[in-house]
This record gives C-alpha cells, structure tokens and sequence, in this order.
C-alpha cells in the first residue's frame, strides 16, 4: 500500500467533514489562545518589580490550571461528539477491506493535522492577542510600568506540549473505540438508538456536597486575601459539582419523577420526562461546559468591572490623606518643614484642606488575643499568610487626639483609646510585651482615618 495513503485520505477525511473538523479546530485553536496568553502574561519578568506581583502571579497561575482542565473537559467532550458523528464512515472503511489497524493509521494522521493546524494557528493568535491583551493592561494599571511586551518561547514550549498531551489522550481513546467496535457496529453506530443512563446517588451526593463546598467557600470569605488563597479551591469544587449534577444528579431527578406514578401517568409529563431522561446522557457534559463558561464569563466581567469602577474606592482605603509627611522626631525641624510645604504650595498655587498634625509612633506586631507579640518574620513579601496575622499599630499622644477633635478626653495610667479601621477590637484590655493597658473606650472615628470594609492587614490606631 502506497505510503502516502493514509495521509491523502485523512485529508480527504477532514475534507468531507468539515463542518463537524471545522467547529473543533475552533474550539482547539481558542484554548491554545486562552492558555498561551494566560502563561506568557504569568511569566513576564516586568510583574516581579510591580505592587503586589505574589498576589498577581498567583491568581495567574491559578488561571493557567483552570483553563488547563476546561481545555482538557472541553476538547474530550467535542471530540467524543465528532468520532461519534463518523462512526458509520469509519465502519464502512472496515466493511470495505480495511482493518482496524489501518483505520488507527488514518485517524492518527488526522489528529496529527488538526495538531499542527489548531497549534499553529492557536499559537501565531495567542500571540497577537496576547499583545492585545497585554496593551488593555497597561491601560489600565495606569502607571509607569516596567512590563515590556515580548514572545515568550517557554510559554509557547509549556502550551505546546500541553495540548499534545491533550490531543494524544483523544487518539487513544478513539483508538479504543474503534478496537473495541466491530465493524456492524460501527457501521450502525450513528443509528443506535439510546440506552437509558443509569443514575448513581453516590455521583449525585459528590455533586451536591462539592457544589454546596464551592458556594459556602465563595460566601465565606471576608477578606481579599482569603479570596485569593481559597478561589481555586472554591472553583475545582464548582466544576467537579456541577458536572456530577448534569450527568448524574439530572438522571436521577427525572428517575423519581418517573417512579411518582401520579405526577408521570399525564400526558404532558409522560413524553417529556421519558425524552429528557434519554437525552440526558448526551447532552449532560454539553449543558456543563455552557453552564461554566457562563459562569466565567459573568463571574470575569463583574469582578474586573468591580475592580476597575472602585480603584478609587481602594486607592482612598489605603491612602485616606492626599499628602503625608513623616519625619523622626530626633532629627526633623517641624518649623522649616511647614516653611517648605507652604513655600511648594505658592509656587504650585495649591489650596489645602483639612491639614492636620501629630506625633505618632509605628510598628507591626502579631496578634494573639489581647497579646501583641514582635513581629520577627523576615522577607514578608514571599508570605501571604504573613498578611492575615499580622496588625498595624499606631500610637499617638492624647493630647493630639483632643486637640485635633475638640474633646477632653482623659486617661488614667495605663488606659488606652483604640480604633480600628476593621471589626472593632473586641477586648477590655491590650498587651504589649510586658506592658498591660486598659481599654476605656473603642472609638469609632478619628480625624486620621476611617471605617473600612476590607484591608489587607489589621490596622489598630
């Protein structure tokens, strides 16, 4: 047999079924843009110099293993959808002379074009999106960045043997089924009526028990680090949930509908019920995968939406006066300072508001009920935990605190005032190190900062 056989008929193959390949190839060459650009965004070297590049990085990272699984979900169902479309054509090769082995030859060339076609293509536009893409970026971090746009060959080397990974699991499997079909079959696969799916409560428990894991998680969080180290979690358990419900929990809802004779005994229940329960099977994974994207594509708007409209909001969180001016108190001359500000602001021709001064002293501590211990952690950056356990406090005279609000408040020794810009602190005394002081009064306000509703850490005024 000529050696370019197979191929020329694998060809012709993708040919003839180019409305079934066509729709594939696309899906193909959309995750291969999904994922690339998703690696090459990850691993540009310019996000290790910008604020909060751990945090991007990982929420990235978390993206890429997202995307990877979906890919891999998505890519079988299609392909289990096309083989089985092509099913009577592949018995009537057999019926025809050829055997299953040479059947295996043509399907490995075919999934060898759609390899290089959907890669190359995938490839050469995840690029050029990713150039989009990052572009949008930029926009709109709005400030000077050190991200420089380059082709990242590792990313195209990690995509790359990815989906062959991914393509070469769908050539097994369809290798299995045309060994383990005989050519009758085969020939007759696409006018096989459908058997009806059998339901498994077990599957149906694991769905609703990982979906109800997933949303308690996603509702439980208070913070925006608990959010970024719990959202993979909460999304494996969603995608595991919803999957199990459509192809298990769906059939085993249509099967006790089907058992209340009273309910299935009517005319309008009895044929869409029996139909729903016999189209189930094939259109479960179907229903999934929308349902998902759905859910990702809502879920990506509203949150980058979110983020985009209350950069403000944040930016006043984190940063409550326009200006500060922090000096040691050792070696600063207050006078010339002011003599300064007020200079810059004649020659600028600024106003200003609601100025305010005080003395204050700084430092960091972990908290363990009442107790404030030393922060002794080193390279905290590395540590997002770091950012769950530890507390900001800042001290400041009361003579200051009354003169900048009006009051005359009065402390005896070792009592204390405390605000906090989060939960209120909660307990009737404070210790630091060896020192115990009294809590007389939770404020709820100071001139210097406010109420929030999320921070990164836990400041204590």
């Amino acid at each position: 047999m000529n050696k370019f056989f197979y191929p020329k008929l694998a060809l012709v193959n993708l040919k003839k079924n180019g409305n079934t390949y066509i729709p594939y190839i696309l899906t193909c060459i959309g995750s291969i843009m999904a994922f690339y650009t998703m690696v090459s965004i990850h691993s540009n070297k310019g996000l290790d110099q910008m604020p909060g590049s751990m945090n991007l990085k990982t929420i990235l990272f978390l993206g890429i293993i997202v995307i990877g699984i979906f890919a891999v979900i998505f890519l079988f169902y299609t392909n289990s959808f096309l083989i089985k479309r092509r099913k009577k054509e592949l018995g009537l090769y057999s019926i025809l002379g050829l055997e299953k082995k040479h059947i295996a030859w043509v399907l490995f060339y075919e999934t060898v074009f759609v390899t290089v076609i959907s890669l190359s293509l995938g490839l050469i536009g995840g690029v050029l999106i990713g150039k989009l893409l990052f572009l949008l970026l930029l926009n709109m971090v709005r400030f000077k960045s050190p991200l420089i746009f380059h082709v990242d060959y590792w990313g195209l080397l990690i995509t790359t043997a990815v989906f062959l990974v991914i393509f070469g699991l769908t050539l097994l499997t369809n290798f299995l089924q045309v060994k383990l079909a005989n050519p009758i079959d085969l020939l007759k696969g696409g006018q096989h009526g459908e058997k009806e799916p059998k339901s498994s409560w077990l599957v149906t428990l694991i769905g609703i028990i990982s979906l109800g894991t997933g949303y308690v998680i996603a509702l439980s969080v208070e913070t925006p680090l608990e959010a970024l180290l719990l959202f993979f979690v909460a999304v494996v358990f969603v995608i595991i949930g919803t999957y199990a419900l459509f192809i298990s929990g769906s059939i085993t809802l249509l099967k006790q509908l089907k058992k209340n004779k009273t309910f299935y005994y009517q005319s309008r229940n009895f044929i869409s019920v029996s139909g729903m329960i016999y189209r189930m099977k094939q259109n479960a994974v179907g229903l999934a995968n929308i349902c998902i994207l759905s859910t990702m594509v809502l879920v990506t708007l509203s949150t980058t939406v979110s983020l985009y409209i209350g950069q403000e909001g944040m930016r006043r969180d984190f940063y409550p006066l326009d200006v500060s001016i922090i000096g040691a108190a050792a070696n600063t001359d207050f006078a010339e300072v002011i003599t300064m500000i007020e200079s810059e602001k004649d020659k600028s021709n600024v106003r200003s508001k609601d100025e305010i001064s005080f003395d204050l002293a700084r430092f960091r501590a972990f908290q363990e009920g009442s107790h404030f211990l030393r922060d002794m952690v080193e390279n905290q950056a590395t540590d997002a935990l770091y950012y769950q356990r530890i507390s900001n406090i800042t001290l400041i005279p009361l003579d200051d605190y009354n003169r900048l609000t009006g009051g005359n408040k009065r402390l005896a020794e070792n009592e204390m005032l405390i605000f906090s810009v989060g939960d209120n602190y909660g307990e009737a005394t404070i210790v630091f190190g060896d020192e115990q002081y009294l809590i007389t009064e939770q404020l709820e306000s100071i001139p210097m900062d406010f109420k929030k509703t999320q921070d990164m850490v836990t400041p204590t005024t």
